[in-house]
């Protein structure tokens, strides 16, 4: 899943991971949601028969030896407050000692609910806002004016707590213009960092949404020039497949400190989903990403099975991998863009890699 993440504030940035050793756990609580975002990557699962993730599967999870390890627990859905057991949920994590993260669209996190996960050990809260524009998030996110202006609300009084508040936005033609202004607005508010998704599509709908990536090098060249003007910190985390290769790298990464991590996908991470599937990828639940099922196996099982060992190292079976000189660290790059917007399926070269060494190679005189 590709990232950018800008801090506003230097007591955090994300950790190196090692590929093999589980740290991130994604867990998927319910199908349940309050906004019908275009770009959504659980778009199909919405409409369906209402699905909550049982308290004992989750507490089957935790008392797995390999999650005993798991620094990095996000709640996320659907719409976590749709959850039908959070509170519980919340309970059973603090007993094991476990501060998960909650992304939430913040519609219903009043204050009297946010106080309550202060109380039951939430590390922080990431509220999705793709829009300061009450007509484009009406748009863009099928919600009411009404529905706006309780996220904002809700993110100033969460600002104001002990948790740490972050704000992520999936960067679609509908909102492009402003995203820079979010990003401003965030380090005015005080959000301790700023997530922007460029594309995180998990079926072939509403691409007409999709900046072109040729386009990408300018929108990153422009938030990075206003970032490093706005802020002190110049601390960028970045998870975009081969962009060391591009000019906009080129450019900043000795003004400003990019960090950059390859794609978690069943190397460091696993997605639950609310009916017990275990995906390597946080964007799918298609069946080449599926490894194994919580409600026959346990998650020690699925970590060290043949289908999850088989999944990270499929990179290996991509020619142009095979061939590059950082395959070691990409491994491949994103498996769900390559999925959806590749022409080998699971095994399409994904398209940021095939985009920006294009780009780098062409200047060179030769072929990717």
């Amino acid at each position: 899943m590709q990232k950018i993440k800008f801090r506003f504030n230097e007591s955090h940035v994300d950790s190196f991971n090692t590929p093999g050793v589980l740290n991130l756990m994604f867990l998927d609580l319910t199908n349940q949601c309050n906004l019908r975002c275009l770009y959504c990557f659980n778009q199909h699962l919405l409409d369906l028969s209402p699905s909550h993730m049982e308290i004992a599967l989750l507490e089957k999870i935790l008392q797995s030896k390999v999650t005993r390890k798991a620094k990095n627990w996000f709640f996320s859905g659907g719409e976590p407050l749709r959850y039908r057991y959070l509170d519980e949920a919340l309970r059973l994590f603090q007993k094991f000692g476990h501060h998960p993260k909650l992304a939430t669209n913040g519609i219903e996190l009043k204050p009297d609910v946010l106080d309550k996960w202060v109380e039951l050990g939430v590390q922080s809260v990431q509220f999705s806002l793709d829009t300061l524009n009450p007509s484009v998030f009406a748009e863009l996110n099928k919600g009411t004016g009404k529905n706006h202006r309780a996220i904002l609300e809700n993110l100033k009084y969460a600002v104001k707590s002990p948790l740490r508040v972050v704000v992520s936005s999936v960067l679609t033609k509908a909102n492009a213009k402003e995203i820079s202004d979010i990003m401003r607005f965030c380090c005015d508010a005080g959000i301790d960092s700023y997530t922007l998704y460029p594309n995180v599509p998990a079926a072939k709908i509403h691409t007409d949404l999709i900046v072109p990536l040729a386009q990408m090098p300018d929108v990153i060249d422009g938030l990075i020039k206003d970032y490093q003007e706005i802020c002190s910190t110049r601390v960028i985390d970045m998870s975009i497949p081969c962009i060391q290769f591009s000019d906009v790298y080129a450019k900043w990464k000795d003004k400003v400190a990019i960090r950059l991590h390859a794609c978690g996908a069943g190397q460091y991470n696993l997605k639950i989903t609310s009916e017990g599937k275990v995906s390597t990828c946080i964007c799918q639940d298609a069946p080449e990403f599926i490894v194994g099922d919580l409600r026959l196996q346990d998650i020690d099982e699925v970590w060290d099975s043949v289908e999850n060992r088989d999944f990270r190292s499929l990179y290996r079976k991509i020619p142009e991998c095979r061939v590059c000189p950082i395959q070691a660290e990409c491994r491949g790059g994103c498996r769900n863009e390559a999925y959806v917007l590749g022409r080998n399926g699971i095994l399409s070269l994904d398209p940021h890699c095939e985009f920006f060494k294009s780009s780098a190679y062409r200047k060179e005189g030769r072929n990717v």
